[in-house]
This record gives structure tokens, C-alpha cells and sequence, in this order.
């Protein structure tokens, strides 16, 4: 009679890590999901140790992005004595979070992290190291002030629409008409700010045989297939200011009968603009300088971790690719 309450707390105890046992396995298994749909590369230190961890990490839809933004911060790997890692789902069927990319930073005891955000991305909440300190963030693409990062980097909308005015103004033609696309714009500061400063140049310098499209993608892409397949030969040159209306406009203007006189100045980085301007189709495409800004991610993330601080905010360069010659 003794022995039974023994027994019965022996069963208690059991009886109660049986389903935190399961509970543990679950959470690894889940992990290990995760990272088994992530694409991992490394800087290579043959042989050398490294003192810090930086984690890119991104979604499937950035992919372009991040390599470029990767390799800019691996070519700071020496100075730093820092490992870069790029974590990026294989392919657009592996819907992981950022949230969930960033909470692998946790689980590598990460230094530091540069992610990319991109429009469709959700807020993400801090994560920490081992010894309970937050691992700082920088974060590229979309601002979302939720985001608890120590800097962003990216745009300042006044001078991209500048910018794009200085180089779509040498395709126009003075006998054609251009039309500027800009779909989303409602509800938008940003996107305002870019189509105001790109008005202000076309307004200080003269140009006015223009027309914009600034309504919803669907109704944008109806607007320019009007003019581009039916029967509208006035148009010389399409200006895209969104990475969606460049693909967009592409599409229809390969299309065109009238496909090899039209110029296109688009913006954006991925690989379906890319392969546009390989081929001539577009004239020329704006974009940011995505290896400076991995450079720059480095320099600023580890500022803060000598001195407590870093740029709140940082313009990111811009570039300006043209399509070859043939």
C-alpha cells in the first residue's frame, strides 16, 4: 500500500511528458519545415573562422533582389569577420513567412539581419539571441513603420521621379506622344510624391505631349492596350513607374505590331524585366543599386554594434541600365 502513491506520482510524471514530449518533436519538426524550404548559401572563408552571423533573408517573390543584395554584403564578409548567409524559399510554391524567416535568426543566434520587405510582406516582431538581446534588423524595400528596425534603406520618391524624367525625356519624340503609367496610386503618399516630382520636371521643361494613366492596374493595362493595339500610332514611348506596370506594359507592347518603334523606360529588378532589355524590347530600366545596398546594410549594421546607433532612414542609390545594341 505503501508503494501506490509512488506509482501513481511515477504515472503523474510520465503521464504529463508524454505530451510535452510531443509538443517539443512538433515544434522541431516544424522548424526543420522551414528550413528545409529554404535555399541556404554562404560566404566561403576557406578554413577561417568567422566572430559574426548576418542572415539576408527575403521571400520567394524578391529573389532577384536578394542575390544582388547578398552579394554586396558577402563582399564586406572580410572586413567584418562576419559569416553571410542568404535564406530564401526555393520557389514561389513555398509560402513562408517573413516572420518566419526572421524568427531563423533566433534559432542561429544570429548577429544581425538584412531583410528584404516586399509590398505584399506583413509586419514582422522582433527576435533575440541566446543571451536575450534583440538582434538588430535592416530592412530594404518596403517601409512599414511597424518594423521594428534599427534602418531602412530605400527610396526617396523625389528623386526617382526626377530621375525618371531626366532619362525618359531623350526617348521622346516631337511628333509622338508618351504616356506614363502608374498604377495604385490612391491612398499612396509615395507613389504621389513620385508622379508630382516627375510632373514638376516634365513641367519645367516644356514637355507636354503627354498623357497618365493612374487608375488600377486592370484599368491601366486597358487603357495602354488601346493605345498600343488599336490603332493609336501616335504613341513614341511608354514611362512605367511601378515594377507591375513595366511587366505589364512589356507584355503588350511585344505584342504590338508597332513593337520595334515604341521605347519603354521601365523600373523595377527581376528577372522577366531583365530579360527584356536583354532583348531590346525595353529601352531602358531604372532601378536601385542592389549590391551597394548590401554594402551598405553591413557598414550600418555594424556601426550599430559599435556604437549603439544607426541611420534611421538612407536614400538608396539608383542605376540606370540601357538595352544593348544589336
Amino acid at each position: 500500500m505503501g508503494k501506490n502513491p509512488v506509482k501513481d506520482n511515477n504515472g503523474f510524471v510520465l503521464k504529463a511528458a508524454v505530451p510535452l514530449a510531443v509538443l517539443f518533436a512538433a515544434g522541431i519538426f516544424f522548424l526543420m519545415r522551414i528550413v528545409s524550404g529554404i535555399s541556404t548559401h554562404g560566404a566561403e572563408f576557406e578554413g577561417e573562422d568567422r566572430n559574426y552571423h548576418i542572415l539576408v533573408v527575403g521571400q520567394a517573390d524578391s529573389s532577384v533582389f536578394l542575390n544582388q543584395i547578398f552579394e554586396g554584403a558577402k563582399s564586406m564578409s572580410q572586413d567584418y569577420s562576419a559569416l553571410v548567409e542568404l535564406k530564401s524559399p526555393d520557389s514561389l510554391a513555398e509560402n513562408i513567412s517573413l516572420q518566419s524567416l526572421i524568427d531563423y535568426g533566433s534559432f542561429v543566434n544570429a548577429d544581425g539581419i538584412i531583410a528584404y520587405v516586399s509590398p505584399s510582406s506583413l509586419p514582422f516582431e522582433s527576435v533575440s539571441r541566446i543571451d536575450g538581446t534583440e538582434i538588430p534588423v535592416i530592412t530594404i524595400g518596403h517601409y512599414l513603420a511597424e518594423n521594428p528596425q534599427i534602418s531602412f534603406i530605400g527610396s526617396n520618391y523625389s528623386n526617382l521621379g526626377r530621375r525618371i524624367g531626366i532619362e525618359s525625356e531623350e526617348l521622346f519624340e516631337p511628333s509622338g506622344k508618351a504616356y506614363i503609367v502608374i498604377s495604385g496610386i490612391p491612398g499612396s503618399p509615395n507613389y504621389s510624391n513620385l508622379l508630382n516630382s516627375l510632373m514638376d520636371y516634365y513641367k519645367a521643361k516644356g514637355i507636354s505631349n503627354f498623357e497618365v494613366f493612374d487608375k488600377s492596374l486592370k484599368e491601366n493595362r486597358k487603357s495602354v492596350e488601346e493605345v498600343l493595339l488599336h490603332g493609336k500610332t501616335d504613341c513614341c514611348a511608354v514611362v512605367c513607374l511601378t515594377e507591375e506596370d513595366t511587366i505589364m506594359a512589356l507584355q503588350l507592347v511585344a505584342a504590338s505590331p508597332a513593337s520595334g518603334r515604341i521605347k519603354i523606360l521601365g523600373y523595377g529588378e527581376n528577372e522577366t524585366v531583365t530579360m527584356y532589355l536583354e532583348k531590346g524590347i525595353l529601352s531602358k530600366l531604372v532601378s536601385f543599386n542592389l549590391n551597394k545596398i548590401g554594402r551598405t546594410a553591413m557598414a550600418e549594421l555594424f556601426e550599430y554594434r559599435n556604437k549603439g546607433y544607426a541611420n534611421s532612414y538612407i536614400t538608396a542609390d539608383l542605376q540606370v541600365r540601357r538595352a544593348e545594341k544589336k
